[in-house]
């Protein structure tokens, strides 16, 4: 099999189990909503696929990095396999549970940490660096139209089959996903069992290349303070949308960030040949910061979707040249681990960006409104109050990126020596 068909395969595998994923997901918080109506299920739900999944990174990149990363992403995919198996049998027998839920998300948020970075740090030994870009840019794409059909596939499908019917699915794609990885040949980077250090001293060695190298730190408090802002939004988005638009009109917008990734990773490929990867990354987050301002001002359903498809869009790009630089950047036989410890950094922000979401949008932004003359500029009601958030997240979004931009470490990070 060549690079190119195995590089295509993998994004394949990986769309296809994550469509599976989101059907199971929509299934299991329909059940949820109807057993429970509770907001704390949902909350224990969101750490269940977050938390152990994140604690589990540091020892995962080292059993990437150490070994075949073929063995890794099919042991990752039958951990994943076994947590929805746990959440099958429940709904088969009749016995489905919150706790049987919460236990199978956490067994398949364990297998997904291993799965991600083996599959990142494989893409560059198939792909050479300036065809990265494109690679990554479609994995991105694959990945949205695994989030957004998943919904609407578990939508029409629920009331026919049920949620054990919507979980089975998830069953059969990551099977299919196992038979064809069994299949492939994936290479492995050299001198990845020259590390005579043990699994737990692994752990730290991502984070020490990373505190090592200023260059990729400082890029990478970048992003991640950009993501703060940006998960803040995501939870905010909601209540703003709804506060103006019908519940239809509110899931055609939401469908259009789903095409405005999909377009986005698309697209990839043609910037990577007129830019370079930190270009496309600092032009996109201006582009975001400006139109998180213009975000604040809309109050129709035309503008909240073009709107929505322009973030999602540069969202993808920025993401993809992430991920590209870390790619080129980082050693193939640390990338397992650096890789590891990056998303671990990263995800660290969005459990503070969810718990801060609800006191800065329903405290701090009536008090300002208070205290000021915002509702003048925005309007004086809860949708004002609301896109007034927005456009102050775009300012001090446009801030940090100018900053990045004229700070070398940053502007220069693919051109310093590692």
């Amino acid at each position: 099999m060549s690079a190119a068909r195995s590089i295509w395969t993998l994004i394949g595998v990986e769309t296809l189990c994550l469509l599976g994923s989101e059907i199971a997901r929509f299934g299991i918080s329909v059940w949820i909503y109807q057993s429970t109506q509770s907001v704390s299920a949902f909350s224990a739900l969101l750490v269940a696929n977050l938390v152990p999944g994140m604690l589990a990174r540091p020892i995962a990149g080292g059993i990437v990095d150490r070994a075949p990363r073929k063995r890794v992403m099919i042991g990752a995919s039958l951990v994943s396999l076994v947590g929805t198996l746990v959440v099958f049998g429940g709904a088969a027998v009749g016995e489905l549970s919150l706790p049987i839920v919460l236990v199978g998300a956490a067994v398949a948020s364990i297998g997904e940490s291993f799965q991600w970075p083996a599959l990142a740090a494989t893409l560059p030994l198939l792909a050479e660096d300036e065809d990265l870009p494109r690679y990554n840019g479609l994995l991105e794409s694959g990945r949205a139209i695994g989030r957004f059909a998943g919904p609407a596939i578990g939508g029409v499908s629920f009331a026919l089959v049920g949620v054990t019917g919507l979980v089975a699915i998830e069953v059969v794609t990551f099977a299919i996903g196992l038979t064809v990885l069994a299949t492939m040949h994936v290479p492995d980077p050299k001198g990845a069992d020259d590390d005579e250090g043990t699994l737990w001293s692994d752990t730290l060695v991502g984070f020490r290349w990373i505190s090592s190298h200023g260059p990729m730190l400082k890029f990478l408090l970048v992003a991640t303070f950009a993501n703060f802002f940006l998960a803040i939004g995501e939870v905010v988005a909601q209540p703003y949308g709804l506060s103006v638009l019908s519940k239809r009109e509110f899931g055609i917008v939401s469908g259009l960030f789903g095409a405005g990734m999909i377009v986005g990773g698309l697209v990839c490929g043609p910037l990577g040949r007129r830019l370079t990867n930190i270009q496309q990354f600092l032009w996109s987050g201006l582009v975001i910061g400006a139109v998180y301002i213009a975000f604040g001002f809309s109050r129709d359903a035309y503008m909240f979707g073009a709107i929505d498809f322009t973030i999602a869009a540069m969202m993808t790009v920025a993401n993809a040249s992430i991920m590209t630089i870390w790619q080129v950047k980082v050693p193939d036989e640390l990338q397992g681990r650096v890789f590891s410890a990056m998303e671990m950094i990263a995800d660290l922000v969005t459990p503070a960006s969810f718990l801060l979401a609800a006191p800065i949008a329903d405290r701090l932004a009536p008090w300002v409104f208070t205290h000021s003359r915002a509702g003048s500029i925005w309007g004086a009601s809860e949708t004002g109050e609301l896109g007034a958030l927005f456009s102050a997240m775009g300012a001090l979004i446009i801030v940090l990126f100018v900053i990045a931009a004229t700070v070398r470490d940053v502007r220069d990070v693919e051109a310093s020596p590692v």
